[in-house]
Order: structure tokens, then C-alpha cells, then sequence
């Protein structure tokens, strides 16, 4: 239900809050989900009383993922009724980011339900005394919950993570993890020029080359037909489809070993950095 009460002192239900909508929000580096709720006075006892609430959100409903999101706050807090009857709104405020709602997107089969378990004080004759509240569950449907990532810019952003690989596969394997950790070095340093170049030192140390034996456009060329006549006479794996990948990888990071072609851009060094990562993350060889 949607709904919860306030217990002041010895007046139970005194505040009905009223769950009425969730919306999303996007800021800089942080999403946020809004829940809108309603407050109505059902009781003297809580007249002109400030009422400060918060607690945590739990999202319901994901299997084994099911748990604690984040904490709630009130976004202008205290929450005051003036008097009996009255009404006012507050909005209940979760900070979220991107890997929380990644888990959540692989693990929903339809809408989402939620749970804000809340807590909150007032003051009463000068002294700061605890509230009783209870839990508002909140059911968000499938097309309501879509509009909410989209105010989130959920998938405006390509975020990927990628466990890091085991690195005793193969002594060459381990080399090109090396060469690949030093890229990202290099990203971070804004070297977009040297990271393009240790990536293309790690795909060729990958099978157990230098990146210099690998630099020829005929050898993409060669590789890619002999590949595709192969799979016109039997069926052509993953592993041997993932060469062919790694090779067209070198010859597109062959780039950085030659600044005087073209100057090597953020978004050259970003691309090459996550074809890279998840080839290296599949490798089966």
C-alpha cells in the first residue's frame, strides 16, 4: 500500500502520508529517485509541529539482489502542518548511481517495488522527541519505470565494467593485461596518443607478438578473405572470429604508433580502450 502513519506521543495515526508519485532526475555524476508524498494532519497533537523524516529505500522484487538502495532524505525539510485538516507535500530524495540501477535492469522481470522504511523526530515544548512511522511500499509499473530511467538518462551514458581477466591463462596473456593496465595509465594521464599505442603493443602481445610484426594492411586484408572462404566451407567458431577481431583492432590502433597520420583524439583512445577490454575479457585462445 502506499500509504503510511505517524505516531506522535500517545496519538497514533496523527499523520497520514500519502505516496502519490516517483519520478527520476539527473545531475552531474548522480541520478536520483523522487518519491512525492503527501502529508495530512489527522490529529491536534501534530499541528504546527516540525517534522523531520528519513530512512532507507529497498527495492523488493530482484531475487537474491533484493536489499538496501540508499539512504532517504527530505529535500526541504521539516515537514510542517499548521493545523488540523491540513495538507502539505515533501519529496523523499535517493541518490543512485549507475552500477545500482545496472543490477537492478539485469535482475527486474517487469516493474519495480520498492520499499521506504522511515523514521523521523519532532519537537515538542523545546525537546527533540522520536516518531513512530511506518513502511510505504511503492509498486512502479513497466512503462512508468522506463519513463523514470529515461529522466534518469539511464542509457544516455555507455557504461561498462568488466571483471578483470585471470591473468595465468598464458604468459602472453599476462603480458597483454600488462600492456593494457599501462593504457589506462595513459588515459587517465590524457596521453591519447600512448594509450592507442600500449593497447596495440597488448593486442600483439596477446599472440605472443611485437606490435612491429604486425604491421602490414595486407595482413588484415589476407586474414579477413581466407577467414570468410573458410566459413563458406564449415562452420567458423568464436575463437577464430575473435582473431579476426583482434587483428582489425591492431590495425586500427597501428595508428598510435604513427602520430604524423592523424593526432590521436579522447574519443579514438576511449573507443579503442573498451573494444580492447572486452576482447581481452572474452579471449578464449
Amino acid at each position: 500500500m502506499n500509504e503510511a502513519w505517524v505516531n506522535i506521543g500517545w496519538a497514533n495515526n496523527a499523520v497520514r502520508l500519502d505516496l502519490k508519485k516517483v519520478q527520476g532526475s539527473s545531475g552531474l555524476g548522480v541520478m536520483q529517485l523522487r518519491f512525492h508524498v503527501e502529508a495530512s494532519c489527522r490529529d491536534e497533537v501534530a499541528a504546527q509541529k516540525p517534522l523531520w523524516f528519513e530512512g532507507g529505500l529497498f527495492a523488493e522484487g530482484l531475487g537474491t539482489s533484493s536489499g538496501y538502495v540508499r539512504r532517504l532524505v527530505v529535500e526541504d525539510s521539516p515537514v510542517t502542518l499548521h493545523s488540523l485538516a491540513a495538507t502539505t507535500n515533501f519529496v523523499l530524495v535517493a541518490d543512485v548511481d549507475h552500477r545500482q540501477l545496472q543490477v537492478i535492469e539485469e535482475h527486474r522481470t517487469g516493474g519495480m517495488k520498492f520499499r521506504l522504511q522511515l523514521t523521523g523526530t519532532t519537537m515538542n515544548d523545546g525537546n527533540l522527541g522520536r516518531i513512530g512511522v511506518g513502511s510505504v511500499e511503492c509498486e512502479v509499473n513497466q512503462s512508468n519505470w522506463a519513463a523514470i530511467l529515461e529522466q534518469m538518462q539511464y542509457r544516455r551514458l555507455l557504461l561498462i565494467e568488466l571483471e578483470a581477466p585471470d591473468t595465468s591463462r598464458s604468459a602472453e596473456f599476462k603480458l597483454a593485461l600488462e600492456y593494457y593496465r599501462d593504457a589506462e595509465k595513459q588515459y587517465l594521464k590524457h596521453e591519447w596518443r600512448l594509450t592507442v599505442e600500449a593497447l596495440r603493443q597488448s593486442l600483439a602481445a596477446l599472440v605472443g607478438k611485437k606490435a612491429d610484426e604486425e604491421d602490414e594492411t595486407a595482413d588484415v586484408e589476407t586474414a579477413a578473405k581466407d577467414l570468410r572462404k573458410e566459413s563458406n566451407r564449415t562452420r567458423v567458431g568464436y575463437p577464430p572470429r575473435a582473431e579476426q577481431v583482434r587483428r582489425a583492432l591492431k590495425f586500427m590502433a597501428d595508428l598510435g604508433a604513427h602520430p604524423e597520420v592523424a593526432e590521436t583524439a579522447k574519443t579514438d583512445a576511449y573507443a579503442t580502450l573498451l573494444m580492447v577490454g572486452g576482447l581481452l575479457h572474452g579471449w578464449q585462445h
